[in-house]
């Protein structure tokens, strides 16, 4: 997979899923003999139309230019700044003089080609765009824009949604319900993301300064219809209603909370946050059953549910293992800061939480064990590599032992958070004492991509073999050497 041997124009090509005429009608510049040729071919082929603006000002005030073919596109692209990638059956002006176009409604669509979405700010990690389709299944987008303020990317599907009056318009309310989901199952995840801008309206053009990424390999329309299916039946999914009873039924101060309720309706939780992932989530809530004295069968399958529920459910033997831990005694009640951190980060924050502070009666603070928890090495490392390295640069290098030692983390924790750790990147080259070991995150890997791309290397070949597992491997940079990628700054 790679993003630089694609001119805009090709991109172009991919997004419009070749729905435009090759040629201008009038004065194209092709070979006559082409031109002929093609003509011929395309005598019963209806195509596109694209709406192009070259100012979002003029946008703003409805000014733009029709366009019909490809070979329009490929003179102007540098000069534009939005166009329309989902096709329309034709458009016209309402003031031709003035360029007030006419005909860019949803009614008018052609087919729908691509499905969009915003991000209205600098501030976001791209790499999270990818974990978290990731997270939800779904496919990666495939291409990623930079914009002014921020950044546009796009879905490519594999095959149209052809848009027809029969049926009243049924193929558009699918795209529209299938666009719909995807924004609003990634906004979850990347909140950044406008989850209420038009999936099919105007975007940016790519042109030569701000395409970031590109993988030309399409989505699958009909798993992506399959996906949001799934999608909906989640969401559908009827409320817990739990009944507890027995002698302490009157006494539940926890489980019958409002917050209580909101995190057992919340099924977007997953791991990696620190105080707030899954087992946390699991903990706190099982703690919540235990202090209310509700028996541990009935908190076990309450529990099972929403486990059940979740988009990736905890294994039954880690599921069983924290459940043991919340009715072993240890705990006399739930941590507010963990409830309040669970609420922020997972559900849409109407709900807050009320009742007794709670505590751990035999935890003790990080300073205070033997031993951190892996998941809090990890996140000191992950902390030690932002303040130390930039898209500029990097990665940390120097031998494991060293860059434990600077990291203050023991060598053996180390290791084995290396071998747990899916957010962390590290290469080995060399060998014995001569060896050195590169070590970042993906995400500040992914910006250096992005980095070397603004450079104008145009022939970066982005190394997402090493970033995300269902990438083609690149044999070039699959075994490097001590003169490598690792060693250049200014060429990739």
């Amino acid at each position: 997979m790679q993003i630089t041997d694609a001119q805009p124009i090709d991109i172009i090509h991919a997004m419009t899923n070749q729905d435009l005429y090759m040629y201008k009608r009038k004065d194209s510049k092709g070979d006559f003999r082409d031109l002929v040729r093609y003509d011929s071919a395309m005598q019963n082929t209806k195509t596109g139309t694209v709406f192009v603006s070259e100012r979002k000002q003029d946008l703003m005030n409805g000014k733009g230019i029709v366009v019909t073919s490809y070979e329009t596109l490929a003179e102007k692209y540098n000069r534009l700044s939005h166009w329309t990638p989902n096709t329309y059956r034709g458009g016209t002006y309402y003031d031709f003089a003035k360029r007030k176009i006419k005909g860019h409604n949803k009614e008018n669509l052609k087919q729908v080609n691509v499905i969009g979405f915003d991000i209205d700010t600098k501030d976001v990690d791209l790499y999270g765009i990818f974990m978290a389709c990731d997270e939800l299944n779904l496919p990666w987008p495939n291409v990623l824009l930079e914009t002014p303020r921020g950044y546009q990317g796009f879905f490519i599907l594999e095959t149209p949604f052809f848009i027809h009056k029969q049926g009243d318009y049924k193929a558009l309310r699918i795209a529209d319900r299938v666009a719909s989901n995807v924004l609003e199952s990634l906004h979850r995840y990347v909140p950044e993301m406008d989850r209420n801008c038009n999936p099919f309206g105007f975007y940016r053009i790519p042109h030569d300064d701000n395409v970031i990424y590109f993988d030309d390999t399409p989505t699958n329309t009909a798993s992506l219809i399959d996906w949001s299916k799934a999608y909906e039946r989640e969401q559908r999914k009827p409320s817990f209603q739990v009944f507890y009873g027995g002698k302490h039924a009157s006494a539940c101060h926890y489980v019958s909370s409002d917050w209580y309720k909101a995190l057992l309706q919340a099924t977007t939780i997953t791991s990696g946050e620190y105080a707030s992932s899954r087992n946390n989530a699991l903990l706190t809530l099982a703690i919540a059953n235990y202090a209310d004295g509700i028996d541990y069968q009935t908190a076990y399958d309450v529990l099972d549910q929403w486990n059940s529920a979740l988009f990736k459910p905890l294994p039954l033997q880690e599921f069983e293992r924290t459940i043991n831990s919340a009715y072993s005694g240890k705990y006399k009640g739930v941590k507010r800061s963990y409830v309040e951190s669970l609420l922020e980060n997972w559900t849409d924050g109407s709900v807050a939480f009320a009742g007794q502070n709670g505590w751990y009666k035999f935890k003790k603070e990080r300073e205070d064990r033997e031993r951190s928890h892996y998941y809090e090495w990890e996140q000191d490392i992950i902390q030690y590599i932002n303040e130390h390295t930039n898209p500029q640069n990097p990665f940390l290098q120097g031998s494991i032992r060293m860059l434990a030692e600077n990291m203050g983390i023991p060598l053996s924790s180390l290791k084995k958070i290396f071998k747990k750790s899916s957010i962390l990147y590290r290469q080995t080259v060399g060998k014995g004492r001569a060896a050195v070991t590169y070590l970042t995150t993906k995400s500040m890997l992914f910006n250096h991509l992005i980095y070397v791309r603004k450079q104008g290397v145009k022939t970066v070949q982005l190394l997402f073999d090493m970033i995300f597992p269902r990438s083609i491997k690149l044999n070039n940079i699959s075994q490097p050497s001590n003169k490598s990628y690792f060693d250049r700054s200014d060429t990739s």
